[in-house]
């Protein structure tokens, strides 16, 4: 699929307004004034789902021409770029060879200034491979004499980086500029369900602990009247539902990531999703001996970006072998966990199942998504110093007795942040703050503070001690870090 934006065309989002890429933007903008005098290539790779082409329709509302790179014979792909073309440059004639396409791109903007994208820019690999070698050889004879912005977009993030930073690679050394998009932060997040008509801030806390920051989840949530709804209702009928939009979703990006061996890959994905994090526990569900499992640990993490090493907060990665695996993508998480396993029975439309066990589910998972959302809080609130005291790391802590949901060090000052996240529906007393005392003594430090969040508050007991070194926080407080 190509598609064409002419200059007297305006893109728009049709319900939920843009957010949250003011910083991409105006770089896409600088850039794009400087290919006018020199040329650019820049890189756009990220997640699906997380507004790579949405960002770079903005860009180009105003003007500017894009390539849907689908996996396709080379030459139905090259036929159907060249009507794209043409469509835009009356004077482009139909094209035979890869090499007069880029070849009349980049002359054409000797007299004009052009922005080209090609989304999906991994896929050359699969149409042919030779495309980027033509390119580089295009690239290299034609920059210096045009004025043109190519932007190159990719989902998935280890072939994208492979194309361009691989120095056995064609294009190795050509790009002007790489945009690592990342999913929204909170904050943003926030914004969008208060403007979707969200007021709880532990709904909010919830649709952020199981969508993640992919604004396209939220967009569907609002396409289908959804907004302010329970999020009962929200999975019910995006996911829990005959025709439900989210009914293939993860299926879909998981199938087109890994082709033919998706169940290998998948089967890691439900261990780690299900609590086998380590790699002795993930083997076994995997069919695999461990010996063999490293292949795919380092694909899924260097190559697909879907999942990343942990080890604790007070050890060295590259030393230890004290490590653990989690997913980034809370969304699949929460499918793997509670969908995949139970396919079948899914796949039968027997959405009852599910909706039976849905508040038990929800609260479970929201457990292990909310100590995410208090991290990535406390990150937010150390940037601008806010934290209970700035602090160089962040992380979790255990060892083979116990463990600590969060750990913050500040090695100069020695001043240690122990963390307990608790997503209950009660509130939380003296027994979890002893308790959290009880573990941090296992971390030796000469200035100990306490933060405990939770959904359901605190005891009265709790909320009375006299501690300066004791912070405790309900999602009202978290509403109100965000609204700063």
């Amino acid at each position: 699929m190509s598609i064409i934006i002419l200059k007297r065309i305006i893109i728009k989002r049709i319900i939920m307004r843009f957010y949250d890429r003011e910083t991409e933007l105006t770089l896409l903008r600088d850039l794009t004034e400087r290919s006018a005098q020199f040329s650019q290539f820049t890189a756009i790779f990220g997640r699906r789902r997380v507004g790579k082409t949405e960002l770079v329709r903005q860009h180009i509302q105003h003007g500017g021409i894009y390539f849907f790179v689908e996996k396709r014979p080379a030459n139905a792909l090259l036929a159907e770029f060249s009507a794209t073309l043409k469509s835009h440059i009356a004077h482009a004639p139909t094209f035979t060879s890869w090499q007069d396409f880029f070849v009349f791109l980049f002359a054409e903007t000797r007299h004009r200034h052009l922005i080209v994208v090609f989304d999906e820019f991994q896929n050359f690999l699969t149409v042919d491979p030779a495309i980027y070698s033509i390119l580089q050889g295009v690239w290299d004879t034609w920059h210096k004499q045009s004025s043109i912005h190519l932007i190159a977009i990719g989902s998935v993030v280890g072939l994208m980086k492979k194309v361009f930073q691989d120095a056995k690679e064609p294009l190795y050394g050509r790009l002007t500029r790489e945009i690592d998009l990342s999913p929204l932060p909170i904050e943003a997040i926030y914004q969008i369900a208060t403007d979707l008509g969200f007021q709880s801030p532990t709904d909010i806390l919830t649709l952020y602990g199981i969508f993640g920051g992919m604004p396209r989840y939220y967009e569907i949530i609002e396409s289908m009247g959804l907004g302010g709804s329970t999020i009962r209702q929200i999975l019910h009928q995006a996911l829990f539902s005959p025709f439900a939009p989210f009914r293939n979703e993860m299926r879909d990006i998981i199938l087109s990531e890994f082709g033919g061996t998706a169940h290998t890959y998948l089967a890691i994905l439900e261990a780690i999703a299900t609590g086998k994090t380590r790699r002795s526990e993930i083997a076994g569900p995997a069919g695999l001996p461990a010996t063999s499992l490293s292949k795919y640990l380092r694909e899924l993490s260097d190559l697909f970006d879907l999942i990343e090493r942990e080890v604790p907060i007070t050890e060295q990665s590259w030393k230890t072998k004290k490590s653990r695996y989690k997913i980034r993508d809370p969304f699949i998480t929460f499918w793997m966990r509670f969908i995949y396993r139970q396919l079948s029975i899914y796949e039968s439309g027997n959405f009852p199942y599910f909706l039976n066990r849905l508040n038990t589910c929800v609260a479970e998972f929201m457990g292990f998504a909310f100590e995410n959302i208090t991290r990535e809080l406390l990150l937010k609130l150390n940037l601008h110093n806010r934290a209970p005291f700035y602090f160089h790391r962040i992380g979790r802590w255990w060892d083979r007795q116990s463990e600590i949901d969060l750990v913050a060090l500040n090695s100069e000052t020695r001043q240690t942040l122990f963390v307990e996240c608790k997503w209950t529906s009660t509130p939380v007393g003296t027994d979890v703050l002893q308790t959290l005392k009880h573990r941090a003594q296992n971390l030796p430090t000469a200035n100990a503070f306490y933060l405990i969040t939770s959904k359901s508050g605190f005891t009265d007991t709790l909320k009375n001690l006299r501690d300066p070194h004791l912070y405790l926080w309900d999602p009202n407080d978290i509403a109100t870090f965000l609204k700063k």
